[in-house]
C-alpha cells in the first residue's frame, strides 16, 4: 500500500513539475508575440507616416493626391500661405514621429530585444 501512495505522490510531483514548465513556455511563447505585435504596429506607423511625406512632397511641389488619384496631373503652384501651413504640419507630424521612434526604441529595450 506504501508504495502505491509514493508512486502517486511521485506522480503528482511528476505533474506539478511538467505544468510549471508549460507556464513558463506559454510565458515565454506570449511574451514574443507581444513583442511582434509591438513590432508590426511600429512598422505600420512607419509606413504610415512615410506615406504622408510622399504626400507632403507631393503638395509642396504643387500637386494634390486627390487629383492625381482622379487622374488629373496638373500642377498648381501653392501659395506662401499653404506651403507654410503644409510645412507646420509636417513639423508637428514629424515630432510625433520622433516621440513614436523614442517609445518604441525604449519598448524594445525594456523587453531586451537588440
Amino acid at each position: 500500500m506504501k508504495i502505491v501512495i509514493v508512486i502517486i505522490f511521485l506522480a503528482l510531483i511528476g505533474y506539478i513539475l511538467e505544468q510549471r514548465r508549460h507556464i513558463k513556455f506559454l510565458e515565454r511563447v506570449n511574451f514574443n508575440q507581444e513583442t511582434r505585435h509591438i513590432m508590426t504596429e511600429h512598422e505600420i506607423f512607419l509606413l504610415k507616416h512615410q506615406i504622408g511625406t510622399y504626400v507632403y512632397s507631393l503638395e509642396v511641389l504643387g500637386y494634390s493626391q486627390e487629383q492625381i488619384n482622379k487622374g488629373d496631373y496638373t500642377r498648381h503652384e501653392p501659395s506662401l500661405e499653404k506651403q507654410q501651413a503644409l510645412y507646420a504640419e509636417f513639423q508637428k507630424k514629424e515630432r510625433i514621429y520622433r516621440s513614436k521612434n523614442i517609445q518604441f526604441e525604449t519598448e524594445l529595450e525594456l523587453r531586451g530585444v537588440e
